[in-house]
């Protein structure tokens, strides 16, 4: 009896897609007042996932109706061809989770119900408009002819047998002005629904953003947090995972909110063409508006910032201030994989923006102190146990690298075979961008020789990347993607 609530919830976890286009009548048992929606299409993600051809899973699950709900979701009645959503709301600080499904046969639930126990029927309470069973102490699980919906809270012992009831009376009988589908939000992220997807509404945030706010760091929000949503949509196809976000701010909190939107509209284009991409293993771009960063660590006054100041000016030789003056804000860090025997088996590349040479020119006089340091034309050279590394500062984007020939490879202001032209490029649309090779075979033979020097280390190292080529993001103020990319395209197996 005490895993009933558990089992509908994993229904309620086996997800999604199709874009739901058209709203079900069950949808307005959602109240608006939900702090979260998640929807999910369970039998999207049953078919992605080819779940029921994991005979290792069936095999473990002894229990008559877990092996039914793997083999056929379908059979338990619900409505799972269709979104199912699941909502959080806040009984004063009480959270309350709720899950909504449609109801296509009735009976066949009722007999899913009774697989669990024999004998459960006498405990079937019949309310004006539905059926209800109280499992345990934790929630309720109620169903009519047309939609089930679960009420559960992880404080439960607050929540009395009139409050359950209470509350099911109203979202059996809802007020559709009342209703999540009344608003003109939840409505725009309804229509661009994928396999799974989340609606935050920031309404009741403020609270929990306050407590989870440490108390060294004196901050308060400008503004009230009403009329502000976020939304984030997951996709599986053609072997890779995407995910989407976007925010959406009131007119109030978005001229508040712009001072703390630190990055700016575009990573930088020609730092990008000066950064080498051709075995490429990892790579970090972005550009952030310094003055609203710097405006925005002075309004949180993070503890030990004064300390870090003093560390980053012994390795610098060059003042904070004058060391954030000297900054643009654009950045750019790649790793690639070197070709042939090596010494070191990577090539390292640190690009940033500058207004003037004179952090290049403090930090080559700390640095000839510990090895020599040559300049021919416009770079300097260092040489660090017999390996060069190159600095210069090129239409003022300085540069540092170990990658070989790269003085003369990047006369032109751009290397042959750059971000531009590496996998990265489909992520440098944004104001960040991220990669990161997950085939380990490309990696170089020492490189994947320290990674795998403990056998239960390699062992999980294997098992986490064999079945996957890469991972890129890419994000801006009001918008973010991530993709998780298979070495199989042509799949769209969740467990390919």
């Amino acid at each position: 009896m005490k895993n009933l609530t558990l089992i509908f919830v994993v229904i309620a976890g086996m997800t999604l897609s199709s874009c739901g286009k058209k709203v079900p009548v069950f949808l307005n048992s959602v109240p608006d007042d939900a702090v979260l929606v998640a929807s999910l299409h369970p039998m999207q993600l049953h078919r992605k996932g080819q779940v029921n051809t994991l005979e290792n899973l069936k095999e473990k699950m002894k229990d008559e109706v877990w092996s039914q709900l793997i083999e056929d979701p379908l059979s338990t009645g619900l409505m799972l061809d269709e979104y199912l959503y699941a909502f959080l709301i806040m009984e004063e600080e009480d959270p309350v989770i709720g899950v909504v499904c449609g109801m296509k046969d009735v009976n066949k639930f009722v007999t899913v119900l009774e697989k669990i126990k024999d004998d459960m029927s006498p405990e079937f309470k019949e309310m004006d408009g539905y059926t209800y069973i109280q499992p345990d102490q934790k929630g309720i699980i109620s169903w009519n002819d047309e939609r089930m919906i679960i009420l559960a809270s992880p404080h439960s012992d607050e929540f009395t047998i009139e409050y359950w009831t209470g509350a099911l009376d109203r979202l059996y009988d809802p007020v559709k002005e009342e209703s999540i589908t009344s608003m003109v939000d939840f409505m725009d992220f309804h229509g661009k629904m994928k396999d799974m997807n989340l609606w935050v509404s920031s309404d009741e945030l403020k609270p929990f953003i306050e407590k989870a706010i440490p108390d060294t760091l004196q901050f308060e929000l400008p503004v009230e947090l009403y009329n502000n949503y976020a939304h984030a949509y997951c996709e599986f196809a053609d072997g890779a995972m995407y995910v989407t976000t976007e925010t959406h701010f009131s007119e109030e909190v978005e001229k508040n909110v712009e001072q703390f939107l630190v990055l700016k509209p575009s990573m930088n284009q020609d730092l990008l063409k000066l950064a080498p991409g051709g075995n490429l293993l990892l790579a970090i771009s972005g550009s952030l508006d310094l003055t609203k960063f710097k405006g925005l660590m002075d309004r949180f006054q993070a503890p030990g910032m004064d300390q870090m100041g003093g560390k980053l000016e012994q390795v610098t030789g060059v003042p904070p201030k004058e060391l954030l003056q000297a900054l643009t804000g654009d950045f750019t860090i790649a790793v690639n994989a070197v070709q042939g025997e090596s010494m070191i088996p990577v090539e390292i590349f640190a690009g940033i923006g500058v207004n003037n040479s004179i952090i290049q020119e403090k930090l080559m006089d700390s640095l000839s102190t510990m090895a020599p340091v040559e300049k021919q034309e416009d770079f300097f050279i260092i040489n660090f146990q017999g390996n060069e590394i190159y600095s210069g500062i090129i239409n003022d984007l300085w540069v540092i690298t170990n990658a070989r020939g790269y003085k003369d490879d990047a006369k032109d202001g751009e290397v042959e075979h750059s971000l531009l032209d590496s996998k990265f490029s489909e992520y440098a649309d944004g104001s960040l961008g991220m990669y990161l090779n997950l085939d380990l075979s490309t990696y170089p033979a020492m490189v994947q020789s320290i990674m795998s020097q403990k056998p239960q280390q390699k062992q999980w190292l294997v098992h986490l990347t064999s079945s996957f080529k890469c991972m890129g993001a890419s994000a801006s103020n009001y918008s973010g993607r991530f993709t998780l990319e298979t070495n199989m395209p042509s799949e769209n197996s969740l467990y390919t």
